[in-house]
């Protein structure tokens, strides 16, 4: 779970590197369909209107690339997660990298992410199911999306189906673990967060089943190319979804980080001097029983809140909106 390489290895640098590619601008950061002419988002208008074809063949309030308008079955990505804990991935470089990758590769329509990290929520409105789970990269977002089904080391990777009928489209939905592939560069191995007890609550469908939340179109500043703040200030989307789950600290000790030989326990305590080893890889102190000595927020026996007791994971809390893409499936094997 090389998600520690945005948290230790990128420092300073990745911020600023993020920070320069989110405002790039320009088409040289997109697929073959945002390579086309027009510039971004259809050229500079004053405003933060969607003009070009790409951003508004389909009509929404989130710049949907594919019509799910009448469909029972329907899928949309992720476009956007805020993650709200634990704190050292809610806040600068790491949510900013999180951010990149997950944000299309659209330039022409003020989205100038990689595209990388796919998060997909695909609905069966005959069945009442939702099937979710991290997609493989695509060039091109308008190609479509193919879920996930391989593994890497220990963790297996596929989407997991849940129950979560919509009514008048609010929806909500739970999964016992889920294993999700966060990839930062297209020919790169994922990286794997390992989620136990996920909960999707609170979201709503719009009605044409082509959004979760919308665009936060009154808000982005030309003077800013019309792209989010560079710390999330404002936002690109209004967030509709909310996200909760937990993460072991057993778990994440025999995560290495190859880069700085640290595991993910230990960059997660924000202290190496406390709670690393300092051996070869740097992994978390133990007691004379063995146990961690790091003391997290979440307790993985109650899913509650730690006690004196209990203290052997972190929570997960985030907010997301979502658009609709195509999705093709499970990936080839």
């Amino acid at each position: 779970m090389r998600f520690l390489k945005v948290v230790y290895v990128l420092g300073v640098s990745a911020l600023a590197g993020a920070a320069a590619v989110a405002g790039c601008g320009g088409d040289d950061a997109g697929g073959s369909s945002s390579n086309s002419a027009g510039g971004t988002g259809g050229g500079s208008t004053g405003d933060c209107t969607l003009r070009h074809p790409v951003c508004t063949a389909v009509e929404s309030d989130c710049i949907a690339v594919h019509d799910n308008q009448g469909a029972t079955t329907f899928g949309l990505r992720m476009a956007q997660l805020t993650i709200t804990k634990p704190d050292v991935l809610a806040t600068g470089y790491i949510a900013r990298l999180v951010a990149q990758g997950l944000t299309m590769n659209l330039p022409l329509c003020y989205l100038n992410g990689t595209g990388t990290f796919s998060w997909l929520l695909e609905f069966n409105t005959m069945t009442g199911k939702l099937r979710t789970g991290g997609a493989m990269p695509t060039e091109d977002p308008l190609d479509g999306y193919c879920f996930a089904n391989t593994t890497a080391g220990e963790f297996e990777i596929a989407p997991t189906e849940i129950d979560a009928p919509l009514t008048d489209g609010a929806w909500s939905g739970e999964a016992e673990t889920l294993n999700v592939p966060i990839f930062l560069e297209t020919s790169s191995d994922p990286i794997i967060l390992p989620l136990h007890q996920v909960k999707l609550t609170d979201a709503q469908v719009s009605a044409d089943n082509n959004c979760i939340g919308r665009r936060n179109s009154e808000a982005l500043d030309p003077l800013n190319a019309c792209l989010p703040g560079q710390d999330g200030d404002p936002p690109a989307f209004i967030n509709d979804g909310k996200l909760s789950a937990f993460i072991t600290l057993e778990e994440v000790d025999r995560v290495i980080v190859p880069e700085v030989n640290q595991s993910l326990c230990v960059v997660l305590s924000g202290d190496i001097g406390e709670y690393g080893t300092g051996e070869t890889p740097n992994t978390c102190k133990r007691d004379e029983n063995g146990q961690i000595v790091l003391k997290g927020d979440w307790c993985s026996a109650t899913n509650s809140a730690a006690t004196d007791d209990c203290a052997d994971a972190y929570a997960l809390g985030a907010e997301y909106a979502a658009s609709a893409v195509k999705i093709t499936g499970l990936c080839p094997q």
